[in-house]
């Protein structure tokens, strides 16, 4: 059996990176996938909103809170699983501190 520089089984670290990459994987295809119901939604409330009442712009409400769920939905696929990870270590080196 193969250990890698800090002793763990290589197997074990491949099928860790492997389900990671897949979880990520996921998380990027369901916010394409929220982008394109986002265009898609907002483009047809645009066009019912200047044909039904074009006097009032209440598109803007619909765009702006859905857009601040949109950017969250970004930032947690994009940014915050690295903030996580770097956590996640932070930690294990504490722990290891102590003993």
């Amino acid at each position: 059996m193969t250990t890698d520089k800090n002793g763990f089984d290589e197997q074990k670290s491949l099928k860790k990176a492997t389900s990671k990459a897949k979880r990520r994987a996921y998380k990027k295809i369901g916010f394409l996938w929220h982008l394109v119901v986002f265009v898609l939604v907002n483009a047809a409330i645009v066009v019912i909103n200047f044909v039904y009442s074009p006097e009032y712009l209440w598109f803007i409400w619909v765009l702006g809170g859905w857009g601040f769920g949109f950017a969250l939905h970004a930032f947690s696929t994009f940014s915050s699983g690295q903030m996580t990870e770097n956590m996640i270590e932070r930690e294990i080196e504490r722990e290891k501190s102590r003993k």
